[in-house]
């Protein structure tokens, strides 16, 4: 056998290389939208961190010996993120028995979801299986926990996640008021009936990653950069549910708005937070990331606004500040969009108004 010859390798290995060369396609082509001078620089930084994370998740991830990765951080963001929240995946083996363990610290909401098939790569056509939240979970007095994750309930354990023979990722969300001071949740993941050390890389292994790869950026681009409808009005809200195709999670109720604004004009926003454990509002790019919330005020939440679960609120989108509270700062995006997320709501809220004024004609 030649070693020098990468084989199926180095075939999986150009296909991924050519893809790349073409993937700027996704936002560049007309039909996607007519797009800025900063939505086209933040199009190739996406490329930049959906290869980065698709690395991390589908070359790097092993469901034998899993280890959770970030999602999404302060500047590296992905599907979605919310400023409030910290992500993490690993892989599974649908078949395998899995132990968490971990500390709840301060946050005001935490779970873990499983999510199945068709195959690790293709997440916006996997199902839930199952999800477990902070309501749901049973804690020790200091907060420190454990769950068993398996086909079937072993006797004994307090906390369980049923997985099913194809279920391919494990998703955890923590939802903070105030990550700067808040106490971050810790917590690991180990599969327990599985031992010894990995067996050594084959070219036959290292091309079927990268091949999941391709999947998973191919997949990501038939909803990223997000087709627009309607700008400056608000969706209906509607809550995700076990059915929905995607990573998303059925503790949540959704809304959102596509926004575009002229300098002088300013995006207001009016509805309810109903009664809920968490309800936040925040700017994406059209490449579902997060706005630099480092430097800009691009996200508000109940405790930041002052509410009360239930309350009415009113934000306000704008280019500079107006000087009135919940201005939520665009970052320099004449488009994009806010996203409204309500947790382990009560119900389903209205659906929230939106009215462009101009800046100058705002009142708090």
């Amino acid at each position: 056998m030649d070693w020098n010859d990468g084989g199926v390798a180095q075939v999986a290995w150009r296909e991924l290389t050519d893809y790349l060369r073409d993937a700027d396609a996704s936002f560049l082509d007309p039909s996607r939208g007519v797009f800025g001078e900063i939505d086209v620089a933040e199009g190739y930084r996406h490329l930049a961190h959906l290869l980065s994370y698709a690395f991390d998740f589908f070359v790097d991830s092993d469901p034998e010996r899993p280890m959770f990765v970030p999602i999404a951080t302060k500047w590296k963001k992905l599907l979605g993120d919310n400023t409030d929240t910290v992500y993490y995946y690993t892989n599974v083996d649908g078949r395998g028995v899995y132990r968490i363990r971990g500390q709840r610290g301060d946050t005001c909401y935490l779970s873990f979801i499983a999510h199945a098939g068709p195959d690790r790569a293709h997440h916006l056509t996997q199902r839930t299986v199952s999800n477990l939240n902070h309501q749901e979970i049973a804690f020790d007095a200091d907060g420190s926990f454990e769950v068993t994750l398996s086909k079937e309930r072993p006797a004994g354990v307090r906390n369980w996640m049923k997985l099913e023979d194809d279920a391919a990722c494990i998703i955890t969300r923590e939802y903070y008021f105030d990550r700067a001071t808040d106490r971050p949740a810790s917590y690991a993941i180990e599969r327990i009936d599985s031992y010894g050390p990995p067996p050594p890389l084959t070219r036959d292994e290292i091309a079927r990653r990268f091949r999941a790869v391709i999947d998973f950026m191919r997949v990501t681009f038939t909803i990223v950069p997000m087709r627009v409808d309607n700008w400056n009005e608000c969706a209906e809200p509607f809550r995700f549910t076990f059915s929905h195709p995607s990573w998303g999670t059925p503790d949540n109720i959704y809304a959102r708005c596509f926004y575009k604004l002229e300098p002088d004009e300013a995006l207001v926003i009016e509805g309810l937070t109903v009664p809920c454990a968490y309800w936040g509002i925040q700017l994406w790019n059209i490449f579902m990331q997060s706005h630099d919330y480092r430097h800009h005020r691009s996200s508000v939440n109940l405790r930041q606004a002052g509410l009360e679960p239930g309350d009415p609120f009113r934000v306000v989108i704008a280019h500079t500040d107006p000087g009135i509270p919940n201005w939520l700062d665009t970052a320099g995006h004449t488009i994009g969009a806010a996203f409204v997320r309500w947790l382990c709501a009560d119900g389903l809220p209205p659906r929230p108004t939106a009215t462009v004024v101009n800046v100058a004609d705002l009142k708090s």
